[in-house]
């Protein structure tokens, strides 16, 4: 009987392709968490997965109310105060939440006015505050230096030919299919001599 043309599936594999093997960000990885998925890692560092507004797929903090006795019941004040719907009844445009709008009639039912809820959600309000984490990141984006990108010595040689061939005419650099086939711009071209000059003449 032939053997199989397919890999033996294994548990070793999933965890190697699963493994983070390096972060592009020092402070990312000093405090990156194995043990937690990604999503975990970004909520506890303060950081977004993604900028959307997330559709699903994290559970609901469940808030019970601590009474004094097991005999005591305990009423929401809050949720007498709102509708069915759990819009506040009040028509001031700071207690009605934000993207709905209260419609006031008359006795007829003839719309008269529409109130626009300007109140903004709590849990947004206090994800909003930057983590110390957070603040470490924007003041190590602050004072990152950029890198200069290095000519290799096959491309100095390249410009160095150009050069001895055309001068400073970089119009005619640009129509030299033989030394500049990948036909770059005259400002490219100039760009890049200027670089070379710097170190070469």
């Amino acid at each position: 009987m032939a053997r199989s043309s397919v890999g033996k599936a294994t548990r070793r594999t999933k965890d190697r392709q699963r493994k983070i093997k390096s972060f592009g960000n020092p402070l990312i990885a000093a405090n990156w968490d194995p043990k937690l998925s990604m999503a975990q890692n970004y909520a506890k560092l303060g950081l977004k997965v993604r900028l959307s507004q997330q559709t699903g797929g994290t559970e609901k903090e469940l808030v019970i109310p601590k009474t004094e006795s097991d005999d005591e019941f305990v009423v929401d004040e809050s949720e007498s105060e709102e509708s069915e719907s759990g819009v506040p009844d009040s028509l001031d445009p700071a207690d009605i939440p934000k993207g709905i709008a209260k419609i006031v009639r008359d006795e007829d039912g003839n719309v008269v006015k529409v109130i626009h809820g300007t109140k903004e959600p709590e849990q947004q309000q206090e994800d909003n505050k930057p983590t110390e984490f957070v603040k470490q990141l924007e003041e190590l984006a602050q004072h990152k230096t950029v890198k200069e990108r290095k000519q290799s010595a096959r491309e100095q040689d390249w410009l160095r030919d150009l050069y001895e061939k055309y001068g400073d005419n970089y119009e005619k650099m640009k129509w030299d299919k033989k030394l500049n086939p990948f036909q770059h711009s005259p400002g490219e071209l100039k760009k890049r001599l200027t670089k070379w000059k710097k170190t070469h003449l």
